[in-house]
């Protein structure tokens, strides 16, 4: 008595394989984008707090001038203001700044500004902060 051949399938055929990287290309397409827009948006909102803090810090320094904490010795990690941009900063935290100052747009290291109006509100929405 024959028995008949029984194959096994060994591996996927080319038109599996061909479906399955589509599939991988399509989410490649969508997510890398959206990988750089959180990238940007983690970017600005790092720029957002160290501004917070550097605020902080100019607005302790001028209450209390014996505060071993400088200002002028803060390091930013996120932003990269100008040397002139601090000096405004500081007039627009304090609030010491003309009211019609223009806004300051400070660079982080990706596209995105951070956004700080004479009034001393940092924001990342241009919007927000006009005369930029």
């Amino acid at each position: 008595m024959q028995h008949p051949r029984r194959f096994k399938q060994r591996g996927f055929t080319l038109i599996e394989l061909l479906i399955v990287v589509a599939i991988i290309g399509i989410l490649a397409a969508v997510g890398v984008p959206q990988y750089g827009n959180y990238l940007n948006r983690a970017e600005a909102n790092a720029c957002l707090a160290e501004l917070n803090s550097y605020r902080s810090l100019v607005v302790a320094a001028n209450v209390d001038p014996a505060d071993p904490n400088d200002p002028d010795n803060y390091e930013f990690q996120s932003c990269e203001p100008t040397p002139a941009q601090l000096t405004s900063l500081e007039t627009y935290f304090l609030g010491t700044a003309a009211p019609d100052s223009a806004s300051l747009a400070i660079e982080t290291g990706r596209d995105p500004s951070v956004y700080v109006t004479a009034q001393g509100k940092i924001s990342t929405d241009e919007a927000d902060a006009p005369g930029t």
